[in-house]
């Protein structure tokens, strides 16, 4: 099924720095949207940028499914990644990100109600917005509601609120970020790391997997679907601060990892989220942390799809 893809960039306006950034974003729409779809959020994980949410390749294209299926997708780069504005690294933190994609997400809603999100769109009040943010932007998604109230409803893939452990080939040999003192410390721990395995299963197509880490160690070309430049993520290793977070979500909320990823067990996660009184884990089987490159990447897909029907059905 074919759909649009509306490219925008989106003033943020004053924020509470005091400054204002533009941030790129995509809005995928289903031919015939009606009035109230579900929309979904999504948000890329460090050193991706919103292209992972749309991969070319027949197929591999999550936006795509979720189009097919009616709802509506937002995807957006967060400051320092992909078509957004780079300020200095001290201006774009998880916090600093998560109040600027709250701000842009606000004023293409906005757009989507009032039908000025583009020529030929009628207006659109969606039946539920839910944010879904893979690794790093399951960080910024998670401060978005809890700081902002963004969404209805919220999907943490592959990321962790407890600590970030990077699964290796051999036993005692994962590397835990959290507590690291500084992001500098935790990216020393990472210096020879094997991501072949932490992030793709091994049947991955090489195409994928190939170009996706020569690019993350500096050895290729930046793919289309990567981000040279990311936000400061040290907040995410400061011992508590999404934790803290994490307990103050009263939305319905979703964890799906895959078999191999970088979350601790998932009761762990699960215990973080007290506030939560709908809250379910899914781990879908064959899948390390990259999860749209899977061979099983649909599994992933149709049971967020089910997580969407079920809170626009709960809103209805």
């Amino acid at each position: 099924m074919t759909h649009r893809r509306i490219d925008l960039r989106i003033e943020t306006g004053a924020l509470s720095s005091g400054k204002s950034w533009t941030l790129a974003a995509t809005v995928h729409l289903p031919d015939a949207p009606g009035e109230n779809p579900p929309v979904l959020i999504g948000l890329p994980g460090g050193g991706y940028n919103r292209h992972y949410f749309d991969l070319r390749e027949p197929g591999y294209s999550e936006a795509a499914h979720h189009v097919a299926r009616g709802v509506a997708v937002i995807a957006i780069d967060h400051l320092r990644v992909g078509g957004s504005d780079i300020p200095a690294l001290a201006d774009a933190g998880l916090d600093a990100c998560a109040e600027a994609d709250h701000a842009a997400l606000q004023v293409i809603l906005g757009r989507l109600r009032d039908g000025t999100i583009a020529p030929g769109v009628a207006p659109i009040r969606p039946a539920a917005v839910v944010g879904a943010g893979q690794s790093m932007g399951g960080h910024i998604a998670l401060l978005m509601q809890a700081r902002h109230r963004s969404f209805d409803a919220l999907a943490m893939l592959g990321s962790s609120v407890v600590c970030t452990r990077l699964p290796a080939r051999v036993a005692g040999q994962e590397v835990c970020l959290l507590g690291k003192q500084d992001a500098s410390e935790g990216l020393a721990a990472l210096a020879g790391f094997d991501f072949r395995f932490a992030f793709h299963w091994d049947d991955v197509p090489d195409h994928f997997a190939k170009a996706d880490v020569e690019a993350r160690r500096g050895g290729g070309p930046m793919p289309y679907w990567g981000s040279a430049s990311t936000p400061d993520a040290g907040d995410g290793l400061v011992p508590g601060h999404l934790a803290s977070a994490a307990a103050l979500i009263a939305v319905p909320t979703l964890i799906a990892m895959g078999e191999r990823d970088v979350c601790q067990d998932g009761l762990r996660e699960l215990a973080a989220f007290m506030s939560a009184r709908d809250l379910a884990l899914f781990v879908a089987p064959k899948m390390a942390h990259m999860h749209n490159f899977a061979g099983t990447r649909e599994a992933m897909w149709r049971r967020l799809s089910a997580f969407i029907a079920q809170v626009a059905d709960s809103a209805a």
